[in-house]
């Protein structure tokens, strides 16, 4: 097993072309530290550690018949009471007329997009769309028709949709579907997506009914919106955008997703996507888990738990502004008060050093290169649970870190321009009003 072979050969080069052309790698085999505060997981609400949500779910669990494996798929026996009952919640709880349940946000999306446009229909979407909806469209039956326009430019979609809707009369004609695929936050960059006016030109270029929107709102369920029901509810275009997908492993502290969107969609995708025909449905711990969320999601609890999230994003946008860190303030995008990204994208050419220094100090960072992002940039986000004083540590780690780089070069009264050489932060005005 352990012999050199054609494959073994091939693979071992194309790690070391890896990390000779300076992408990131990784390892396993250790898990990243955990000393210090939590201020890079997704963990959003601090549910995956809330002592609630686990007291909830031990009750509902020990009070079961069933925990372990559904033992199947849903079309065979993976299906039970349990599973449709919280479809049936989570449809109510989003407002949609239907719900269907995926193992993850990557399986939803993939299983959508590889299922549900049709051979004669187009899709649009934006330049930095998530790779599990261009998994999707890679082996949608619409795959020789992709459009992108540039990332969360209403300019850029307008003209890509004009150009699509002169190319494909069809369109016009109602012989074929216009799909849009967004986000509802973007991950990488910390911005909201300017959905009431993408929705607008939509409704405005597009006869009804002949176009289909679909927001990932993985980074926003559960974070905002009226009892945390996310984004496209919080702006009122539920009747508007024709499906949402919502994932389980950010705000919520779990794993999972779920699909709401019409009820001839759900009932195409469990005939059509192979993700929901061929996968052992989630287990029975899985349910109970993801009811004790929605549990706490949907409370008073919940909503605290929101409100500290804004103030804690708010504190962290402004103490990186004090501490005189270059700022792009781009026009405002997002005017509602309850709006805060908790996502601070972080740029510098010196990522892995940065990583690296605060690794040691405790932070579990993750550097971001090539070919995941084209500006190598970390990732600061915050919880609902962290403190001022989480916020006021890690941005003097940073300082110190860029106090350091000035002085392998010169002293840094001389570099008056250190702070934009090497470090750049991103908390402009339209991700937090």
């Amino acid at each position: 097993m352990s012999r050199d072979s054609p494959l073994l050969d091939t693979l071992q080069q194309a790690i070391a072309h890896r990390v000779q052309t300076g992408l990131t790698t990784f390892c396993l085999d250790e898990p990243l530290p955990s000393s210090a505060p939590d201020l890079f997981s997704n963990d959003y609400l601090s549910l995956s550690t809330d002592p609630v949500v686990r007291e909830i779910f031990l009750r509902k669990a020990l009070g079961a018949p069933r925990l372990f494996g559904s033992t199947g798929s849903r079309l065979a026996t993976g299906n039970s009471e349990e599973y449709n009952a919280l479809e049936r919640r989570l449809r109510r709880f989003f407002g949609a007329p239907s719900a269907l349940l995926f193992n993850s946000g990557f399986t939803a999306n993939v299983g959508f997009f590889g299922s549900v446009p049709q051979s004669a229909d187009v899709i649009i979407y934006d330049e930095f769309i998530h790779t599990s909806c261009r998994e999707g469209f890679r082996i949608s039956a619409a795959r020789n028709a992709l459009y992108r326009f540039a990332h969360n430019s209403v300019a850029s979609f307008e003209e890509c949709l004009r150009n699509v809707l002169s190319k494909y009369p069809q369109i016009i004609h109602g012989k074929s579907t216009l799909f849009v695929s967004l986000e509802s936050l973007y991950s990488m960059d910390g911005d909201f997506c300017p959905l009431a006016e993408i929705v607008q030109l939509v409704e405005d270029l597009v006869p009804a009914d002949h176009a289909h929107i679909v927001v990932d709102e993985a980074h926003t369920s559960g974070m905002c919106g009226p009892n945390g029901n996310g984004y496209v509810s919080l702006l009122g275009l539920n009747h508007r955008v024709h499906t949402q997908v919502h994932t389980f492993g950010k705000a919520w502290g779990f794993h999972g997703a779920v699909v709401v969107t019409s009820p001839t969609v759900r009932e195409y995708m469990i005939h059509s996507a192979n993700c929901v025909m061929f996968s052992t449905s989630m287990p029975y711990i899985d349910v109970y888990a993801l009811q004790a969320c929605l549990d706490v999601t949907s409370s008073d609890r919940g909503q605290e738990l929101r409100q500290n999230l804004v103030r804690m994003s708010r504190y962290a946008h402004k103490q990186l502004l004090h501490a005189i860190l270059s700022v792009d303030n781009s026009p405002s995008r997002i005017h509602d008060s309850s709006l805060c990204s908790p996502i601070i994208a972080i740029f510098t050419p010196l990522v892995r050093n940065l990583a690296d220094y605060l690794v040691k100090k405790g932070y579990a960072v993750t550097p971001f290169t090539l070919p995941a992002v084209s500006r190598p940039r970390i990732r600061m986000i915050i919880h609902a649970r962290n403190t001022e004083e989480d916020i006021d540590s890690f941005v003097n780690a940073l300082m110190q870190w860029m106090t350091m780089q000035g002085q392998d070069d010169a002293p840094a009264v001389e570099l008056p321009g250190s702070a934009l050489n090497y470090l750049r932060v991103v908390a402009e005005e339209h991700l937090c009003q």
